[in-house]
């Protein structure tokens, strides 16, 4: 057990959001405001994800850790530009599971269209492979024969996470208590 217990509470929100950017910073703003209601800073762990980031983060007490999503926040700005101009799309466990739902139902594609739109904007599948689960294999093969992209895993660490992590949890410490 930590001397510091209780440690902070942790908050998952559904990466589906994501698909609806005005709900996500609606549950954000919600959270944040009960935290900061109850005399706690916030550290968001999310990059701009929805154009009311800047705005949430604004508000005393909170602190958002750099990079502009979670793939940078994972490689780093220089690999993460690296991979992006090579014309990878990343992805990670979560949306590699539900990649035929993002596509077909939020997005409304078929596999003709999706081909199009993927092959039009990206040359490549990357997936992150954090070491946590398995790489899946078949829905990696799956999601390439639909969109027509061929694809790798990228054995990824902690490391630049943990730095940016480590820098907002620091600019965190440092803020006054909340008034």
């Amino acid at each position: 057990m930590k001397d510091n217990w209780p440690g902070p509470a942790i908050r998952f929100l559904s990466s589906m959001l994501h698909m609806k950017p005005d709900k996500l910073a609606n549950r954000l703003d919600v959270l944040i405001e009960e935290a900061r209601r109850n005399g706690h800073r916030v550290l968001l762990v999310y990059g701009d994800c929805c154009m009311q980031m800047e705005a949430l983060t604004e508000k005393s007490g909170v602190v958002r850790i750099r990079g502009n999503n979670c793939f940078e926040l994972i490689l780093g700005t220089a690999e993460y530009r690296r991979l992006s101009h090579e014309g990878a799309f990343f992805l990670l466990p979560e949306w590699t599971r539900l990649w035929k739902h993002i596509f077909s139902v939020e997005l409304g594609l078929n596999q003709v269209n999706a081909a199009g739109l993927m092959g039009d904007l990206h040359k490549k599948l990357v997936y992150l492979d954090t070491g946590i689960v398995p790489v899946p294999v078949d829905e990696l093969q799956n999601f390439s024969k639909h969109c027509g992209l061929p694809w790798e895993a990228l054995r990824v660490f902690p490391d630049q996470l943990r730095a940016v992590l480590n820098d907002a949890i620091y600019k965190l410490k440092a803020m006054k208590n909340l008034v």
